[in-house]
Order: structure tokens, then C-alpha cells, then sequence
């Protein structure tokens, strides 16, 4: 139990001596104790020096201090929550474990989770916290259909979404929802709830429903629209909020992690700001910001205000697209695993989980090595897990650089007991899976703990290539090759032309007009693909996905540094990296590759170039779609060659693997390219259709507003030369 170890923790930082160097007993005097600067005053005696305490008089060595302000509880006056479950201390019948239901099934005024003595109410053998029908006796706990009910709970009769609840009896009967949530009272439940017309204000809130399981929500309104204007700031804020705005409303079944966020960048001379509410009466902000928020919030009811803010006496009113994202909490131990799509049933594809925690805040510490890797990852680790249905991409990454003190490492597991290792790595693993479940393990290495972001994708390995962005990019080399082929390269130059990004403004060409460099070529031929995509659908929201700006500079929340290449400080080998990074492609063999998909290649002479793959080609010179054994490179399009018009830009090649010479029966060719297996040295992939696009973590980068970002990546015009072995 929690209280277990606390009390162990400090027994070892009260009671264990303190050796220096020399491995001599240091004593201090009465009210100090030992720290690495020596002995320093511990007023309250809770083992904490006071310079380091945030309440030197009050003996507080769990340092709570609920409100953030520096200032530890204990000093407050302020009632404490030290399992943070909504629930006081003085009143909470577990107070050292989170339990926000207050469970007391034996009515012994302790409650379930802290009971030494777990609840059987059915008296079937299984405790009722693992029993599937805690209420009915079923010892062999048979789920037939794998949703976490119990055959014994479930009825016979009909259960159109296998929620548990009867159609007759679910207030929402096409969609899950076993918690019948239904925040207005009308009958309808919150999850079916998105086809009915709320004003959005205060007194008809618009009600997002939320699935215990997770869920995203989107919603897209315009505040000229809008018939509330009741809220002018959200103290303690000061920001001038007094124009119009919509009001949302949810409510958790459980602790949830909450992310809500508007698309970014907004139209010119709009700004709305997204506030989350606590109550609305009176108003009580959690927190705003310009464009997103994110939480831990307990079970209960909360409220967005997405607000116009008003400069200079100017309502900066208009239309704006929200996401909420909801996500159950779990603590990320052995125990608890993270489970991806919130169940351990099998994930909906595709799929992106980020997550940011600290590892210090882990409650889980029981793998210290993962045979057989030796190295010592004893600190404290936090457990996420998966299951899938079919073959998948699997990439897990951490954001980097990671922070001074810190050294989190990521493991990949088919088992927690026998903790059976499939691969580990400092911070990137990139793989394939067979249909199973797996375990992601970020583990501190020799307890150097700290913060953490975590990316993990998941992408059905065999997917339909209507999934793909494939024939787009085709249809981009060939309109480039007719309007801007053979204009020269050149290293200093960006784009062929200037390029108009939507609605949103144009990315001006730089340098010589019509000349351009090789991983300029490939964000080149992306972007005509966008625009090729949006005249023949009519969709122009391929442009919302990331703010113009991300395809213009060179820092590390910005897409065109990862095109760039960028080993050090963002890890890109190249585009399939960069496209992976921002959740619109993904990492596949050279052998799966298909016509319109990215490559970056690495040359045995230690250069490189970007393209984009049109084909296989064989020893004859012949080209083919799909990978035979008589493969010996493959057919590009990119710019590379002189800067010459007519004979270097934008134009198609042949790449030879080393392996096979340079024959000199195949023109146009680019010999000495590397082939490997390794990512690093020969980066390849897809790009998915804008379907098929899920937010990452640099997604959520490249949206955020405000801050300084230095740049992070230059192009190696040596590496990068444009030189190919027939110019």
C-alpha cells in the first residue's frame, strides 16, 4: 500500500547515516541534518533542510503544497488531500490512496482501497477490485466478448453496442456508454448527444460526451454567432475576455486526462482563447491559455469558455475548431499499466498516444534490468501497454533532448512477468508487431529521474493503399516536372517558386527562381501534393493540420527542420522521420515501399540526398511497383545536378546500391547509395492521407503560440551537394 511506503521512505531519509568521502560519519548538531552541502538547519525536524523546505516550521516531509504557490500546506492552514481524489483528509476513508467513490463495501468505515482485508461480495473466490461481476458469482470469469463485463453480468437480451446495458434500458443505445452519463437529464446520453443543438450559453451549455473508455470531441463555431457574453475575465486572469463566447460542459465518469485545443494558427485578426472551469458559478478557473489546455481532473463536472478577446477596445471575434481529447488515468505501473485506447481490447488504428509525466512521481519501482540487457534502469519506471488485432508499425520516442538530471530509456516488452525484452533503446525504438500485446516500459536509468515526453504510434502494417498519400505525391512530381523541371540546382535556394499555402499566405521562394536543393525538392513535392489534393476534393482543411509557419523555419516544433535532417537535437534522419515526428507518415522497410513514398539515402562516398521513390528497378534497367528479388536500387524524382538549366533541378534518377557496382548500361544513375535495414542510414516511408494524419507531440508543437524557438538545424551543403555519379 501507498501509506506502506511512504513510511518506509522516510524511515531511509531519517534514519540512514551520512558518510563523506572518506566514508567517515559526519555528525550535526540538534536541529541540522546532513546534506550534500554539509550540514544545514531542519527547523520542524521532517528531514528536509529549510532552504530546501516550503514550510521550514511545520513538519511536512511529503512537501503537499496543493495550490502550486511555493508555499507547503502546511503553512497554509489549507485542508489536505494527499491522494489527490477530490476528497479531504479529515474525511477520507483512505486518505493515503486515491478512491474518489469512497468504496466502503464492508461498511467498516475503511474504505476498499485501503482495506487490509479486500471485498468479495459475491463470495465467488475473486476479490471483487479483479472480479469481472462482482455482484453475481462467476468463478471462471467468462467474457465471451472481451469487453471487461463478465458473461454473468451481461444480459441475453439485445445489446446493439455491447455496452452491458440493454437496448431497452441505454439511454444511448448505438454508441458505449456503460456509465449512462447524462448531464442534462433529458434522457439522452451524453455520448449521443452530438446531434442535438445547444446556444452554447451558460444556461444551455453545449455538452460534450465522454466515454469512460476515451474519446475525442471536435467542434467548430464562429463568436460573431454567439448570444453569450457574460464572462469579461476569469480572475485570477486579467486578460480583457469581454467579448462573446460559447460555453461547453462534460463530466468525467473518473479521473481523466483532459486535452482541449484550438486549431492554430487562427484566421487573421481572430483570437479566441480556450478557459477551463471548475464551476460557473461561482467562476473558478483551472487554467486558460491562448490555445490549448491539459489536465488531470478527478470525476465530477467542468466547463470550457472559449472567449473572444478583446485589444484596444476590438473584439477579436470569428470562427475557431476545437478538439478535446479525453483519456482515462491510469497510474502507469505493473499493476496499472497506461492501456492505449483506454482498454486493453484491441487499439482502433491509426493511432498516436503522447504523455508527459516525471518519473520521480512514479509509484511503481519493481524492474531493475531487463535480460539480457544488463544495464541498471533500478529507478522508478512508468508502464504503458497495447493490444492489437493485426501487424503494425510500432515506433516509441522520446522528445529530445531530455533534461539535465534526467536519463529515462524505453523498453519494449511481449511480457511483465517473465519481463520478456524485445528491444530497448536510449529514447527511439522503430519496429514491426504481429497481432499480441506489448508493453512500453520508461524506465530511469541508475535512478536518474525526471521529466519525460513519450510518443508512441501505432499503423497497420498491411494497410489498404487508399490509406495513403501515395498517388498525390505521384501526381505532384509529374506537375513539377511539366512547370518547373531542369532549372537548376542550387544549394542556396528553396523552392522552385513561391507557394500559397491555403488560405493562410504564401511561402516565399528564396534564392535564384526556379532553382532549388534536394530536401527542399521533398517538402516541395509534399506541399504540390496538398494542392493537387485540394482541387480535386474540395478539402481545404489539409492546410489546418500544421500552421504555414512549420514549413518555413528551422526549429525543432517546425517540419522543415526534420525535412532538413536533424541527427542531434530532434533526431531526423530524414523525411520518413520527419513525417513520422508530425503524425502524417510513418517509417516502413525499402521493400514495402510504393510508388510516391520518401526516401533519404546515405552514400558510402559520406554524402547524402532526399527524394521521393517511384519505383523499384531491377538489374535490366526495368522498373517495377512492387519489390521482386532482382532489385538493385530504385527510381527517384529531386533536385540534383548543376545549376545549369536543362541539365540539373527538379528531375528523375536511377539509385544504385553499392553492392552492385555502377552499371553502365543504366543512365542517369546515383551509385554507391547504402542499403540497411537501419533507419539511420536508409530512411524510408509513407505519408498517409490527410485521413489518416493523427497529432504528435511535435504536432502539438508546431501548433503552440507565443515563445522563443531558436533554431536548430542549417543545411550541410557537403553532405547535401546535389552532385550524382553521372553529373
Amino acid at each position: 500500500m501507498k501509506k506502506i511506503f511512504l513510511l518506509s521512505t522516510f524511515f531511509i531519509l531519517g534514519f540512514a547515516s551520512c558518510k563523506n568521502e572518506e566514508n567517515t560519519q559526519f555528525e550535526c548538531s540538534d536541529g541540522e541534518i546532513y546534506t550534500e552541502s554539509g550540514c544545514q538547519k531542519d527547523t520542524d525536524g521532517d528531514k528536509i533542510a529549510d532552504i530546501e523546505d516550503n514550510c521550514p516550521f511545520n513538519a511536512n516531509y511529503l512537501q503537499e503544497d496543493r495550490d502550486n504557490d511555493g508555499i507547503g500546506d502546511a503553512c497554509e492552514g489549507m485542508e489536505t488531500d494527499l491522494d489527490l481524489d477530490g476528497v479531504i483528509d479529515s474525511v477520507d476513508n483512505c486518505p493515503d490512496d486515491y478512491n474518489p467513490d469512497q468504496q466502503d463495501s464492508d461498511n467498516n468505515d475503511i474504505g476498499d482501497a485501503c482495506d487490509e482485508e479486500p471485498t468479495d461480495t459475491d463470495g465467488d473466490g475473486i476479490i471483487d477490485s479483479e472480479d469481472n461481476c462482482p455482484g453475481i458469482q462467476n468463478p471462471d470469469q467468462q467474457d465471451s466478448d472481451n469487453n471487461g463485463i463478465g458473461d454473468a453480468c451481461e444480459s441475453t437480451a439485445d445489446d446493439t453496442d455491447g455496452d452491458g446495458i440493454i437496448d431497452s434500458e441505454d439511454n444511448c443505445p448505438g454508441i458505449q456508454n456503460p456509465d449512462q452519463q447524462d448531464s442534462d437529464n433529458n434522457g439522452i446520453g451524453d455520448a449521443c448527444e452530438s446531434t442535438v443543438e445547444y446556444e452554447g450559453t451558460t444556461q444551455d451549455p453545449v455538452i460534450i460526451p465522454v466515454s469512460p473508455f476515451g474519446n475525442t470531441y471536435t467542434d467548430s463555431r464562429d463568436t460573431n454567432n454567439s448570444t453569450s457574453d457574460v464572462f469579461d475575465s476569469y480572475p485570477p486572469d486579467s486578460l480583457d475576455e469581454s467579448g462573446p463566447e460559447f460555453i461547453y460542459k462534460f463530466t468525467l465518469p473518473q479521473r481523466m486526462r483532459v486535452r482541449a485545443a484550438i486549431a492554430s494558427p487562427e484566421p487573421s485578426n481572430v483570437d479566441i482563447d480556450i478557459h477551463l472551469l471548475s464551476s460557473l458559478s461561482p467562476l473558478t478557473l483551472i487554467e486558460r491559455s491562448n490555445l490549448s489546455v491539459e489536465q488531470y481532473l478527478d470525476a465530477g463536472t467542468y466547463f470550457l469558455s472559449l472567449d473572444t478577446y478583446v485589444s484596444s477596445g476590438v473584439e477579436k471575434k470569428g470562427v475557431y475548431a476545437l478538439t478535446v481529447i479525453f483519456e482515462p488515468w491510469f497510474e502507469g505501473s505493473v499493476d496499472e499499466p497506461v492501456w492505449l485506447g483506454g482498454s486493453n481490447g484491441p487499439v482502433a488504428l491509426p493511432y498516436v498516444h503522447v504523455d508527459s509525466r516525471n518519473t520521480a512521481d512514479s509509484v511503481s519501482d519493481e524492474i531493475d534490468s531487463y535480460p539480457p540487457d544488463t544495464l541498471d534502469e533500478s529507478g522508478p519506471e512508468y508502464v504503458y501497454a497495447f493490444t492489437v488485432d493485426r501487424p503494425v508499425y510500432f515506433a516509441a520516442e522520446l522528445l529530445l533532448p531530455e533534461p539535465d538530471g534526467a536519463d529515462i530509456d524505453i523498453h519494449l516488452l511481449s511480457s511483465l512477468s517473465p519481463v520478456t525484452l524485445i528491444e530497448r533503446d536510449n529514447y527511439k525504438i522503430v519496429t514491426e508487431l504481429n497481432a499480441g500485446t506489448y508493453y512500453v516500459v520508461a524506465d530511469s536509468y541508475q535512478g536518474m529521474t525526471g521529466d519525460y515526453t513519450i510518443n508512441i504510434t501505432l499503423r497497420e502494417r498491411d494497410m489498404p493503399h487508399s490509406t495513403l498519400f501515395a498517388d498525390y505525391m505521384v501526381s505532384a512530381t509529374d506537375w513539377i516536372w511539366a512547370n518547373y523541371g531542369l532549372l537548376g540546382y542550387d544549394i542556396n535556394s528553396v523552392l522552385t517558386h513561391d507557394f500559397t499555402y491555403g488560405g493562410y499566405g504564401t511561402i516565399s521562394q528564396s534564392g535564384v527562381s526556379g532553382k532549388t536543393m534536394c530536401v527542399a525538392a521533398v517538402m516541395e513535392i509534399i506541399l504540390t501534393a496538398m494542392m493537387l489534393y485540394e482541387q480535386d476534393t474540395g478539402d481545404s482543411t489539409v492546410w489546418d493540420f500544421l500552421p504555414m509557419r512549420s514549413w518555413q523555419y528551422l526549429s525543432s516544433k517546425d517540419i522543415r527542420a526534420h525535412i532538413w535532417v536533424n541527427y542531434g537535437d530532434i533526431d531526423s534522419g530524414g523525411s520518413a522521420d520527419a513525417l513520422r515526428h508530425f503524425g502524417m507518415g510513418m517509417n516502413v522497410p525499402f521493400e514495402k515501399l510504393v510508388p510516391g513514398s520518401v526516401v533519404n539515402i546515405n552514400r558510402t562516398t559520406g554524402t547524402g540526398h532526399a527524394v521521393v521513390f517511384l519505383a523499384f528497378l531491377d538489374s535490366a534497367g526495368n522498373t517495377h511497383d512492387t519489390y521482386t528479388n532482382d532489385i538493385i536500387g530504385f527510381r527517384y524524382f529531386s533536385a540534383q545536378g548543376s545549376s545549369a538549366v536543362g541539365s540539373g533541378g527538379m528531375s528523375y534518377r536511377n539509385a544504385i546500391f553499392s553492392t552492385y557496382g555502377c552499371p553502365t548500361d543504366i543512365s542517369e544513375k546515383d551509385c554507391n547509395v547504402i542499403y540497411s535495414e537501419s533507419q539511420h542510414y536508409l530512411n524510408t516511408g509513407v505519408i498517409y492521407h490527410p485521413d489518416h494524419w493523427r497529432e504528435a507531440y511535435y504536432t502539438y508543437l508546431a501548433r503552440s503560440k507565443g515563445g522563443y524557438w531558436p533554431d536548430v538545424s542549417s543545411f550541410d551543403g557537403e553532405y547535401f551537394n546535389g552532385k550524382t555519379t553521372d553529373d
